[in-house]
């Protein structure tokens, strides 16, 4: 024919449904057998109607292509920076979180330590005994415990217990608040990684302009091995109309009178020569020899045509699944960001509650656990003070006892050498001195007592003698005394 089929797509000749001989002279039954396998292949024009459809569609894929291409890296990226400063919100929660415990676990170890330090004092007063003879007689045993205020430290163990509890409450509500925030996450990841990724590489992102080029390859070579039929059906009507009754059996063979009325309006054939006519029927039968070649090779091209569309729309519909996915994680976006604004807040409660309330609360809790801790720490050992300070007193008190007695023998003794002094003069002088020589001179010597002073702020004190002023001053055991300079000693 007039452009032979290419190479890919022709069978061999052998696979032909007629084999003619070149060398033979065509009969007007030749001829017409041409014609009418010319005009039946004709028919793969449903092919060329077929393949137009085939291109203007991947016509338009390719450019949904490009629309859908260029959307989905544009929403693919701007997901993934919505998912970066998701991610970093998420991240800002868990520092301050992170900042709150660490310090809490600091401080409740603090409050702890604290707490068992005052206990431990407090148990030190529990187990010490105030001394019997400090009390009235009759009362039942006290210990230094008795004498502190305890409720003090309940009403403070028990405002510490609340703040512990306020801060887990809103720990607790963080930790909610938190869970929600990681699930919504966990489920955007999870989502993104089951977004269809559309197949392409670095050197070519998209198959569908290399699809559309070889389609419309197959396309113009259909349509040319087409024109090359044409080209053959007007050959063998042409050699039909040159030779004698060619249109009537033409007409006959195939039914179809549109040739014969052809012939009634058209202009008679231009006259050619029986060289020229010969030479006509020669190309005319070679080119038959390649028409069921180039019939296949239309088909073919037909079904490669459909197939290289079949490759497009399965990308498209890559592509649209992706972009609807991609569209659905917007959607999830959408709705993360929107719930954001109450977990950050949630968090930014819990900070300002650390901040005003549980943090204040446990330091002031130590500061006063240590201060109740030395107070009591000092009761303590203002007690064994108390105890050497008595035995003290009660020393000082019988060196001036006896320094006392010391004293009033001394002065008896003065006073008696003074009365034995007055009667020898007496005895000497008297009968030689007038009586009212000197008022005086009879009168015995001046008595001088030591006795203790009654104290002045108890005025029943007067009434008591000596010994009730010394029960004031009570007598410690020795071991007491030892055991109270001990524990002064080692608490100096």
């Amino acid at each position: 024919m007039a452009s032979p089929p290419s190479p890919a797509s022709s069978t061999s000749s052998a696979g032909s449904t007629h084999s003619y001989d070149q060398d033979r002279p065509q009969t007007l039954e030749d001829l017409v057998n041409h014609f009418v396998a010319s005009k039946r292949s004709l028919n793969t024009q449903t092919v060329l109607w077929r393949a137009n459809e085939l291109v203007n569609t991947a016509r338009g894929r390719l450019e949904e292509n490009a629309v859908l291409a260029a959307k989905n890296t544009a929403i693919r990226n701007i997901a993934e920076q919505q998912v970066d400063a998701l991610e970093a919100a998420r991240r800002g929660i868990d520092v301050v979180e992170a900042e709150v415990t660490v310090e809490f676990k600091q401080l409740l170890h603090d409050v702890d330590t604290s707490f068992a330090g005052l206990n431990s004092t407090l148990t030190v007063l529990r187990e010490t005994p105030i001394e019997a003879v400090l009390q009235p007689p009759g009362t039942p045993q006290k210990h230094l415990y008795d004498f502190i205020d305890s409720a003090a430290v309940s009403n403070l163990e028990v405002t510490l217990r609340a703040c512990i509890d306020r801060y887990n409450a809103a720990r607790e509500i963080l930790d909610d608040s938190n869970d929600a925030f990681d699930t919504s996450l966990d489920n955007l990841h999870s989502s993104f990684e089951n977004v269809p990724l559309t197949p392409a590489s670095a050197s070519n992102p998209s198959p569908i302009p290399s699809l559309y080029q070889d389609l419309e390859v197959h396309a113009r070579e259909a349509a040319q091995a087409f024109q090359s039929l044409v080209q053959h059906y007007d050959l063998c009507v042409t050699a039909l109309r040159h030779t004698e009754g060619g249109s009537a059996a033409a007409t006959e063979a195939t039914g179809d009178t549109s040739m014969h009325s052809r012939d009634e309006f058209a202009p008679p054939p231009e006259p050619m020569s029986e060289e020229e006519r010969l030479e006509m029927v020669a190309v005319l039968v070679k080119d038959a020899h390649d028409l069921d070649d180039v019939v296949t090779e239309i088909r073919e091209r037909g079904s490669e045509m459909t197939f290289l569309l079949t490759q497009i729309d399965n990308h498209i519909n890559h592509l649209r699944n992706e972009a609807s996915a991609l569209s659905s994680i917007l959607q999830m976006i959408s709705q993360i960001t929107g719930e954001v604004k109450s977990h950050i807040a949630t968090s930014r409660s819990f900070h300002t509650s650390w901040l005003d309330d549980t943090r204040p609360t446990l330091l002031n809790g130590i500061e006063e656990w240590e201060n109740q801790r030395d107070f009591y720490e000092r009761f303590d050992l203002a007690y064994a003070e108390l105890l050497v300070e008595i035995s003290s007193r009660r020393r000082r008190h019988e060196k001036t006892k006896r320094k006392a007695e010391e004293a009033q023998r001394e002065l008896d003794r003065l006073h008696a050498e003074d009365e034995r002094a007055r009667e020898q003069f007496t005895l000497a002088q008297g009968d030689f001195l007038p009586r009212d020589i000197w008022p005086g001179l009879e009168d015995p010597p001046r008595r001088y007592e030591v006795r203790a002073v009654t104290v002045e702020h108890n005025p029943d004190s007067s009434q008591h003698d000596e010994d009730e002023q010394v029960k004031s001053i009570p007598q410690l055991g020795r071991k007491v005394v030892e055991r109270a300079l001990t524990r002064v000693k080692r608490r100096m």
